[in-house]
């Protein structure tokens, strides 16, 4: 005879097999934000260059990714759509990391816990108790999030976690007579490391050049990565740099001052290539066509991927790059 078997909707949605999306698009399909200049959908267009970050975040073999940035380039944000990109397609325990008790809660009640209920995908994975969306610990139906900060061992200690987003690595306090807060919590990714399906993403802005996130970026990284631009006038790549931003009468006796370069929006940048001189709109333009390119290898990104399979990424982002920036600032 025959045996009828009827699942659960619930069932259903765990058993339906999905085709693979890469992180940057899952978030402009289904990643709402809420506190940004720009609130509404999730769209690249304003930070591309967190595209090839996202997407290598979520590629199989690629265990840590380090993001050296400046303020203002969103690199927090990529750490959240990684998470809600897990949520619905790489489930399992998800831990963050901030500086301090406070940030960790506001990051919770402002950012974490909104990103999931203004998402109608996330929102689905939502048990429904109040409990479960608390400032320390968000329970989904299917995984829990942790909220930690650096020097309490009792906060980074005792979960296996899957999913790990260091956020404003510089800022850290280190317990004492303990390892590192960074170590602490890095331990906690071990089982899940061990079968090749842990994702660690390390946030932050260098202060010092033995600082964590820039001896992650130098020393741990095995592949690191520039942006490069490509001209919206000549079409050639290159990588743009602090020295040649220019504005009228640099370096001359009649140099304006800071503040008037920043009120009139004086600075510029020249193209190495044709010359055509970039002002903010076309600075825009040229990193919305650019791409990430490994320092040693010149290899394109996914190039680099496919043949050296790195395993520890680190990208740099300096301000100049950002859509929210302008070149006078």
């Amino acid at each position: 005879g025959r045996i009828s078997i009827r699942f659960a909707r619930g069932e259903r949605k765990v058993l339906r097999r999905r085709r693979p999306i890469p992180v940057s698009q899952w978030a402009e399909r289904h990643r709402v934000v809420e506190m940004s200049s720009i609130p509404g959908k999730w769209k690249n267009i304003f930070t591309p260059y967190l595209v090839g970050i996202m997407d290598a975040a979520g590629t199989l073999g690629v265990e840590t990714v380090i993001i050296c940035k400046s303020p203002q380039t969103g690199g927090s944000e990529s750490g959240h759509n990684l998470v809600g990109w897990c949520i619905d397609r790489s489930p399992g325990p998800v831990m963050y990391v901030f500086p301090d008790e406070i940030t960790a809660r506001e990051n919770a009640k402002d950012r974490i816990i909104p990103m999931i209920e203004t998402s109608p995908r996330l929102r689905e994975y939502m048990t429904g108790y109040g409990d479960d969306a608390s400032s320390l610990r968000i329970n989904l139906a299917h995984m829990p999030i942790y909220l930690g900060w650096s020097g309490s061992v009792s906060r980074l200690g005792n979960k296996p976690i899957r999913t790990l987003i260091l956020d404003e690595l510089d800022k850290y306090k280190n317990p004492k007579n303990e390892a590192s807060s960074e170590s602490l919590a890095e331990k906690r990714t071990t089982t899940w490391r061990r079968r090749g399906r842990c994702h660690i993403l390390k946030i932050s802005t260098p202060t010092t050049e033995d600082g964590p996130i820039w001896v992650a970026f130098t020393r741990e990284a095995g592949a690191r990565f520039d942006f490069w631009v490509r001209c919206p006038h000549c079409g050639l790549y290159q990588l743009m740099a602090f020295d040649r931003i220019s504005w009228p009468d640099k370096d001359t006796d009649r140099e304006p001052t800071a503040e008037d370069v920043l009120a009139r929006r004086l600075a510029t940048y020249p193209c190495e290539h044709c010359g055509t001189v970039w002002d903010d709109g076309d600075r825009d333009r040229a990193v919305r066509r650019g791409e990430w390119r490994e320092r040693t290898s010149g290899l394109e990104l996914s190039a680099h991927l496919a043949a050296h399979r790195p395993t520890k990424l680190g990208f740099h982002i300096p301000a100049w790059l950002s859509y929210f920036v302008r070149l006078s600032e």
